[in-house]
């Protein structure tokens, strides 16, 4: 297409998209608009897909849900860092946070520094953690971000029998413990590629849960003291030795790929089940992602050729 406004035009047509770019008029677009609204359309998929489930589908969904608190969250205190309120748009969806959150989304939308976001959670779970954090004198956005990631992880994957169906636990156990592995693995090598971690700082990234991965596995990745070391024992996990093309170098696409082989496979073995709640949303995720990326290669004139390279990758 050759601009973002015919962009909107022909996503308006879509049905997946139609009511969240209703109200946007092409021919008036600010920066960034668009692919705000179509961010937030996977809300109201959750709200439709949260309509049509029994009472043990609506658990796992409330728990998935959290994933967006912590979106949120994540984006207030990178504004609250900075001195600067988050912007108002979010607060179209206000029906979603009011009705799966226990978040004070008002709170959060007029923080302007961070004391003031944790005072937005003292309500919540989030509250005692976020605070833990406030109190280390050199904390940064990053600490934050990470003690909510592992939050997030750990109480899902305790909960996992409570908020699934009996005969839905192993499909639970096997998406998410594919996923924490999977992260466990790619955090530990940005760690000591990226930021040079200590060993125990990148002890204290990884999320506490090991499903094919043993405790072995992660001490000799985390205490490899060359690249060569790190890429043998790399080889010797479960993944090195079920993804003959897992190197160190592409554990950012091979975690996206695992991810997605693993619910797309129990998703359709197992169609009734909440794998396909998990399935859905999951690739929605990915599509408003290529959408992104999609977009901000037309603002930007890239050839169609060339942005689809960069929209394939994800």
């Amino acid at each position: 297409l050759p601009n973002v406004p015919a962009v909107v035009t022909y996503l308006k047509k879509d049905p997946a998209y139609t009511n969240v770019l209703a109200s946007l008029d092409e021919n008036s677009l600010h920066r960034g608009t668009i692919e705000f609204l179509i961010g937030n359309s996977i809300y109201y998929d959750f709200q439709n897909i949260y309509n049509f489930c029994n009472p043990k589908q609506r658990l796992f969904l409330k728990a998935y849900a959290r994933r967006y608190e912590v979106k949120l969250l994540k984006r207030s205190l990178s504004h609250a860092i900075i001195g600067e309120p988050m912007e108002e748009r979010v607060l179209t969806f206000r029906d979603f946070f009011n009705n799966y959150s226990a978040l004070n989304i008002d709170a959060l939308y007029a923080a302007t520094n961070v004391e003031q976001v944790i005072a937005a959670v003292a309500e919540t779970p989030y509250y005692a953690i976020l605070s833990k954090v406030h109190q280390k004198p050199d904390a940064t956005l990053f600490d934050y971000e990470t003690v909510l990631d592992l939050y997030h992880f750990s109480a899902i994957w305790k909960d996992r029998d409570k908020i699934v169906a009996k005969g839905s636990v192993d499909i639970i156990t096997k998406a998410y413990g594919s996923k924490f592995d999977m992260l466990n693995l790619w955090y530990i090598h940005r760690a000591r590629t990226y930021y040079d971690f200590s060993e125990v700082d990148t002890y204290a990234l990884t999320i506490p849960v090991l499903y094919k991965l043993k405790k072995e596995d992660i001490k000799a990745l985390v205490t490899a003291e060359t690249d060569d070391q790190f890429k043998a024992s790399l080889e010797k996990t479960y993944y090195g030795k079920h993804y003959k093309n897992l190197t160190p170098s592409n554990l950012e696409d091979m975690y996206t790929f695992v991810c997605k082989n693993v619910l797309s496979r129990e998703a359709k073995e197992k169609p009734y089940s909440v794998a396909s709640l998990y399935n859905y949303l999951y690739w929605k995720e990915h599509e408003i992602y290529r959408l992104t990326i999609a977009i901000e290669c037309v603002r930007y004139g890239i050839a169609p050729d060339e942005a689809m390279k960069y929209v394939t990758l994800v």
